[in-house]
């Protein structure tokens, strides 16, 4: 339709934009004689609100092809198009200059002036947003923390929450009143959609140019299932002349359990069930040994699938990769139907070369095609390496010169032998260094070093003489003299550096001491023998010797009923363990981490559930605490626990925090270090796992070579430390008359 240009109507944002504005100038003689338009000059000024006026020119003659002679009462009228936004409130301003020149010469002049100004309707904007409110109360918007699956859906469960925030703003020129505010949200599947009426919880239904409100409101959301929410926000604002402006926006997030598939490698040695990390091999014992690969196929999720691929590649020595598919070794009714919470495990066993300073490296990698056709995959990463350990062994012998008294079984000398104070005795010092790798090379250290000087083994040796062979060993040996009649301990420390023809070098250290004993007194000469003996089906023999107790099994292969832990104090940097990067994260919160000495308050608490607490109290550095799974929520260890160190109990000041993987399905092993704490005890379907065995410690005093009977006033043990006085222990008087021993 055409309207004049000063009858614009008022359009809101939908209806607003370009138009086309004609302007008509009509130039009439109204004079008695005819006559000859010579000039029609146009200006137009556009002023917008708060801008620099924008003017422009044009001859309008110059593009008219019509005549422009006219006699009394005639007219010419020449027309432009421009164009104008009605979205935007401007003020144009037209005015038109014109001349007639008349027969005679002389000139008419004439001018007009039009004006008209455009001025939009209400302008409203409203936008959404969405953030998960964090634990720790932090906020992370919505799509981000979406990107990362849930780590723990087992139940098929686990629900966040969830805030929504809409902001409308008057993004016009008018004042106007909020008549709408309505959100409907769609959840697809199973497409159910919820509407609610946002407008009662406005506060501010009035927003004048730039005012802003906000309305938020939390939702629970379930990330353990796939299902998109579609939120859309219609809003209307009503001007006052009655004018209606209207804005929606829409947001959508989408959840997913990520992968419901998981594979874990392990490795153990064949026909022992020693996990391959532990094994120990020497020149002298390494060679081919059977393992046993096993790869264990779960479904943690919530759907039901089959497992499609099941292959394994290995990094053998050499660096030729071999790839296996191991599908076939899965029954058939095992890859179908896998549900939620099922598993299997299929093994292989392959020979590996202990000989070799080599690490084998092993990818599993299995996918599951899901109910609904989506693809599950997981991969496994398992290193193994194995090293023979230096090629080289360095012994210390050391004896009377002259006899094969070893000098730690010197006698002591008599009170007659140190009348003046000194006894000299020749002792001779042998270091030998042997070869028993499979290449020669050549000694480019050798040295000992005795109460800290030090000696060159080597020096003037020639040349030939320092290369060895496999099986070839190079002895030196010195003699000292030392004083027998001084009480002293002589500490002997070698090195020794073998460099290889293919420059590698192999070093090897080793310390040897004894100490002379004290003369002989007239009096008295007290000896002690300590034994330590523990339960006889505690040792490898059944000799009940401490000395060959049987290793403990160290690994929680299955959910824990009972774990103790030793509070070391300390920071981070001690961790000691081989979980994962993901499944182990510590942080100190101040330099030092934990205190190394006094007490600190420790809260263990579920990962997932941080209302499950399983520890909460003082400890002192050293002490043992001990979590029950019985004492839970819910009857067990969640897969993931967070460690949590204050400094007192009122958990102001965070000191160090850790999360550590609890469930036993990831590698945890006793004596295994996560930051300030330690773990010593498992109890759990296997039986009780544990680093400590019962001892029980017997010693021997003897009077030796005394004339006379001695009175005990002083017997005291230390361990670790840890100082008893034994004095009370003694039988009645404490005396041992010449040449008896007492046990105690």
């Amino acid at each position: 339709s055409t309207v004049e240009c000063k009858d614009v109507p008022t359009e809101g944002p939908e209806e607003c934009g370009d138009r086309t504005a004609t302007y008509c100038y009509t130039i009439t003689n109204t004079g008695e004689e005819c006559g000859t338009v010579i000039k029609a000059d146009r200006t137009r000024t556009a002023t917008p609100p708060g801008a620099p006026d924008g003017t422009t020119t044009q001859d309008l003659l110059a593009t008219f092809e019509g005549s422009l002679d006219l006699c009394p009462t005639e007219s010419v009228q020449i027309c432009e198009e421009e164009t104008v936004s009605t979205c935007e409130e401007v003020c144009y301003e037209t005015s038109v200059a014109t001349e007639i020149e008349m027969p005679n010469g002389t000139t008419c002049l004439a001018d007009d002036m039009y004006d008209f100004c455009t001025e939009p309707g209400c302008q409203v904007d409203v936008s959404t947003t969405c953030k998960v409110i964090m634990p720790d109360g932090t906020e992370v918007d919505c799509k981000e923390a979406m990107e990362t699956p849930p780590e723990d859906c087992e139940d098929g469960e686990n629900m966040i929450d969830v805030q929504y925030c809409y902001t409308i703003e008057n993004i016009g020129k008018s004042c106007g009143d909020i008549s709408k505010l309505e959100r409907t949200r769609t959840t697809t599947p199973p497409g159910t959609s919820d509407t609610k009426d946002l407008l009662p919880e406005l506060d501010t239904p009035t927003l004048c140019p730039g005012e802003t409100a906000t309305i938020c409101e939390m939702e629970p959301m379930n990330t353990c299932i796939d299902a998109c929410h579609e939120t859309t926000v219609v809003v209307d604002a009503t001007m006052p002349d009655g004018f209606v402006c209207s804005n929606a926006d829409e947001y959508e997030v989408c959840t997913s359990p990520g992968c419901t598939v998981d594979v874990e490698t392990s490795c153990t040695v064949a026909g022992t069930g020693t996990d391959c990390q532990a094994i120990e091999s020497t020149p002298d014992d390494c060679g081919d040994t059977a393992v046993e690969y096993c790869y264990a196929i779960s479904n943690p999720g919530t759907t039901c699938g089959d497992i499609s691929t099941l292959t394994r590649t290995r990094t053998p020595p050499g660096g030729a990769e071999g790839t296996r598919d191991l599908i076939g070794l899965i029954p058939e009714a095992d890859r179908t139907d896998f549900c939620p919470g099922e598993s299997v495990t299929v093994c292989e066993t392959v020979v590996i070369d202990t000989c070799d300073d080599q690490c084998y490296e092993t990818t599993t990698e299995v996918a599951i095609d899901m109910e609904g056709g989506k693809t599950c995959e997981d991969t496994d990463l398992y290193e193994l390496c194995v090293n023979p350990g230096c090629v080289t062994e360095l012994e210390q012998t050391c004896k009377i010169e002259g006899s094969d008294v070893a000098c730690e079984d010197i006698p002591p000398p008599s009170f007659e032998e140190c009348a003046d104070g000194e006894n000299m005795l020749p002792v001779e010092q042998c270091y030998k260094v042997s070869n028993v790798g499979p290449t020669c090379g050549t000694i480019t250290t050798f040295e000992r070093t005795t109460n800290g000087e030090t000696f060159n083994l080597i020096e003037g040796k020639p040349a030939d003489s320092l290369v060895l062979c496999p099986g070839q060993d190079m002895e030196v040996c010195e003699t000292n003299m030392i004083n027998t009649c001084e009480e002293e301990c002589y500490t002997t420390s070698v090195e020794v550096v073998l460099t290889m023809a293919d420059e590698s070098t192999c070093e090897e250290t080793d310390e040897y001491e004894f100490c002379t004993p004290p003369p002989l007194d007239e009096s008295c000469n007290v000896e002690v023998d300590l034994a330590c003996s523990t339960e006889v089906n505690s040792t490898e023999d059944g000799s009940g010797s401490c000395d060959v107790i049987i290793p403990i099994a160290t690994r929680c292969d299955k959910r824990a009923a009972a774990m103790t832990w030793r509070f070391n104090g300390g920071d981070c940097e001690q961790s000691f363990n081989i979980q994962e990067a993901d499944k182990f994260v510590c942080t100190d919160f101040v330099e030092g981490g934990a205190p190394t000495s006094g007490s600190a308050w420790l809260t263990v608490a579920s990962v997932k559930n941080p209302d499950d607490v399983y520890f909460d109290g003082e400890v002192l550095v050293g002490d043992l605490f001990t979590m029950f799974a019985a004492d839970t929520l819910q009857g067990k260890f969640d897969a993931d626990s967070t460690f949590s160190i204050y400094a007192d109990s009122s958990k102001d000041s965070l000191l160090q925090e850790s999360s550590v993987h609890t469930s036993c399905s990831q590698n945890l092993f006793l004596k295994d270090k996560f930051g300030s704490v330690q773990l010593l005890i498992f109890e759990n379907e296997f039986g009780l796992f544990t680093c400590f065995v019962g001892a029980t410690y017997s010693y021997t005093l003897s009077n030796e070579a005394a004339a006379n009977a001695g009175a005990i006033v002083e017997f005291t043990s230390t361990t670790n430390g840890v100082s008893d006085d034994c004095l009370d222990d003694l039988p009645a008087p404490g005396v041992i008359p010449p040449d008896t021993t007492i046990v105690v």
